[in-house]
């Protein structure tokens, strides 16, 4: 009985031991958030581009996005001072932060976001801001933005592309807050590792209007998808 254990302890020693494959990584997330100028065609020019490049199999692209919408509604501790407590409304929170939720589940819908490629925040929001005159807070809470989605999709290196506000407020009452949003737009893209901005003032060109609509017409939804596509294509070469 005995030699027959030791015979068995023996062969279960000699066995190879069973090779666990690490998780195959997935393709490129890509994952589209802002406001009006973000809806409509955009997906469409953006799509075209990045599956030319990587192949339909390899992009995940995953949108939330609301119009009329400031940034706030997508940072719950939009403009408060380091540790002051979110604003509530008839004891809950305030709509400081009401989209972003919305946003952290798209993105997780898409599956375990560590195991792709690459993840690229694409960004087209900022005219809400402008108007209102807010650039000053546009920043911090940018940061804070792609900080928390960061840290809740739980991956350390995130590209963003920021697509800067058009010129079409340059010229009217809300021309100094539009031009600094623009420039803080800019900025951010400087600043921050992994991150460009594309330009779209040509885009938003509508018979009758000289100086441009606030939305981009379909063709020119279009090429800003394209645009955007290209510039994430280029920071992940």
């Amino acid at each position: 009985m005995y030699s027959w254990l030791l015979a068995l302890a023996c062969s279960c020693l000699l066995m190879p031991a069973l090779a666990v494959e690490p998780a195959t990584p997935k393709g490129h997330l890509f994952i589209l958030s802002g406001q009006s100028n973000m809806t409509g065609n955009l997906e469409q020019g953006f799509r075209q581009n990045v599956e030319a490049k990587y192949g339909a199999e390899q992009v995940t692209i995953v949108r939330s996005m609301k119009s009329g919408r400031g940034i706030r509604f997508w940072v719950s501790d939009y403009g408060l001072p380091e540790g002051a407590t979110p604003a509530t409304k008839n004891g809950k929170p305030g709509s400081n932060g009401e989209e972003y939720p919305k946003l952290l589940a798209a993105a997780k819908a898409a599956g375990e976001t560590a195991a792709f490629k690459s993840v690229t925040f694409v960004w087209m929001q900022g005219e809400s801001d402008a108007n209102s005159g807010r650039a000053d807070l546009y920043a911090p809470s940018f940061l804070r933005l792609r900080q928390r989605l960061m840290n809740d999709l739980g991956i350390k290196t995130m590209h963003v592309v920021i697509g800067r506000i058009s010129d079409f407020g340059l010229n009217g009452e809300k021309a100094e807050g539009w031009r600094a949003m623009r420039e803080t737009q800019e900025s951010l893209a400087k600043d921050l590792d992994h991150a460009a901005w594309v330009n779209t003032d040509d885009l938003n060109d509508v018979e009758g209007k000289p100086e441009g609509d606030l939305h981009y017409p379909k063709e020119g939804s279009i090429v800003l998808g394209q645009r955007l596509a290209e510039k994430a294509i280029e920071m992940m070469e």
